[in-house]
């Protein structure tokens, strides 16, 4: 951040790793966008950031654009730098043309950012309910859904679609909506007297944030970011400007709000460690540290904070949101604190959340993401819908992670079989768990299925049996191959 604030000001943060600034003004400055993107291109390789040992998973890159929005993390091409960069006419197309893997910076032509975005698949939405709607309409491609009437896409997908519409053909979000200047909107907290743990900011920034939030709803206005401004008793003023949302309108929460606050603190302090003590000379650190740095970057000696301050950024009109009658509750605060404790103490994968999707697997229709993150896009399928060969409700609750291998045998010690119209060669016996032959006293099933015929990097024929065995116990087994595999564990 403060290397691309060397070239251009008013560098705005949309998410830590992704970054975003007007590109008319320094590109005038420094005489063309070509070489506005080679300056920040270099400035960001004068850091020095260290090559990879391994081949990284797909991240977030800086972006320059004239408008704000939101892009998608996948196809994201590995830079050598370490720095994507691309300028188009909305954020939305510049975040997707900085992954691409070209040499030089890619410049969408002013007005060519719907004819950039046509081929790009709908799975850069990252709404997969919407994706899977269109694609069983026939519509594949972001040029597909561009061309399809604004009203009919208002009519059958609401708020979501058209703004996603609009991402679509090029287009910020939203309109821009001019206002005349009116009151001031921040938020002030003042420290008294200094605070010098991060607790007593944390929860100064919550209600902070509450009070900022409440002040913008009464004039009935919303904004793109917020500028959090922190200032210490020695003197030291630090800013940084975050994306108050995403491309598709949900905004930041107070906690979320808060949480920033204390990045924004911690990179601070982080870097006065780094330095030795001494303070920085201007700016602050963009991003947070790693989860695992959190604990001893609270005890580097710094300035107390004397004040916090919230800044909105661009005002428009709040239109509102829908917002649906049944689904998720939101995390309470006090378990939202909790788990962001808990997660900088073991790491950012410390604290899961396990969200159901839909499959025939028990272990395939759970996926743990870390807490604070989206599941990834793609991955998740609708868990109401059919799905023929799974196995009946309940699901067993112990999964074993290896599935270890069982032997089932019939009353003559013969290897029970599944054939290809599903009977069994005979009824199970005896079911050897760990060389331990646990006599079978019931059983139910067997539920065939048989994925992806159609492609033969991923087909997949299996047949489950549930068991009960004399000591009381019941289990799940699979059959794959020719062999029995140990899959679930009912208590």
């Amino acid at each position: 951040m403060q290397a691309v604030e060397n070239v251009a000001a008013g560098v705005e943060v949309v998410r830590p790793g992704l970054i975003a600034l007007a590109a008319p003004g320094p590109a005038r400055y420094h005489g063309g966008e070509a070489r506005l993107a080679l300056l920040i291109r270099e400035a960001v390789a004068d850091v020095g950031i260290p090559a990879p040992t391994t081949p990284p998973a797909p991240t977030p890159t800086p972006t320059l654009a004239p408008a704000v929005g939101l892009g998608d993390e996948d196809a994201v091409a590995e830079d050598p730098l370490g720095c994507g960069i691309g300028v188009a006419d909305g954020i939305f197309a510049a975040s997707l043309a900085a992954r691409l893997p070209v040499d030089e910076p890619l410049i969408v032509p002013p007005g060519g950012s719907a004819a950039f975005l046509a081929p790009y698949p709908l799975r850069v939405f990252d709404r997969p309910e919407l994706d899977g709607i269109l694609e069983r309409l026939g519509i594949r491609t972001l040029g597909e859904f561009a061309a399809l009437p604004v009203a009919d896409v208002a009519n059958r997908f609401g708020p979501v679609g058209v703004l996603a519409h609009r991402l679509a053909r090029g287009l910020d979000p939203r309109p821009p909506a001019s206002r005349r200047p009116g009151e001031d909107l921040s938020a002030l907290h003042l420290f008294d007297p200094p605070a010098e743990r991060d607790e007593q900011v944390l929860f100064a920034a919550k209600a902070l944030a509450d009070r900022w939030r409440d002040g913008l709803a009464t004039a009935g206005l919303t904004c793109a970011s917020v500028r959090i401004e922190l200032a210490t008793e020695g003197g030291g003023h630090y800013a940084r400007t975050w994306r108050n949302g995403d491309a598709l309108g949900a905004t930041l929460s107070s906690q979320a709000l808060a949480q920033r606050v204390r990045w924004q603190l911690d990179g601070w302090r982080t870097r006065v460690s780094r330095a030795g003590g001494q303070r920085p000379a201007s700016g602050m650190e963009e991003a947070p540290p790693a989860a695992n740095q959190l604990s001893s970057v609270a005890e580097v000696a710094a300035d107390p904070l004397v004040s916090v301050r919230l800044v909105p950024g661009p005002l428009v009109v709040d239109t509102g949101s829908q917002q649906t009658l049944w689904g998720r509750e939101a995390v309470p605060d006090r378990v939202g604190r909790a788990a962001e404790r808990v997660q900088a103490m073991l790491g950012h994968d410390g604290v899961a959340l396990l969200h159901l999707t839909g499959g025939r697997d028990p272990a395939a229709r759970i996926i743990r993401t870390p807490w604070g993150e989206k599941p990834p896009s793609g991955l998740t399928a609708d868990p109401e819908a059919p799905w023929p060969g799974a196995v009946p409700e309940p699901a067993p609750p112990l999964l074993p992670e290896d599935q270890p291998p069982v032997l089932l045998l019939d009353a003559r010690g013969t290897h029970v079989e599944v054939s290809g119209r599903v009977g069994l060669s005979a009824p199970p016996a005896v079911l050897v768990l760990g060389g331990h032959p646990l006599p079978v006293t019931d059983w139910a099933g067997p539920w065939p299925y048989h994925e992806h015929p159609w492609r033969p990097a991923t087909v997949r024929r299996r047949a489950r049996l549930q068991l009960t065995t004399a000591d009381g116990r019941a289990f799940l087994v699979a059959l794959e191959h020719r062999a029995w595999r140990l899959e679930g564990i009912y208590h």
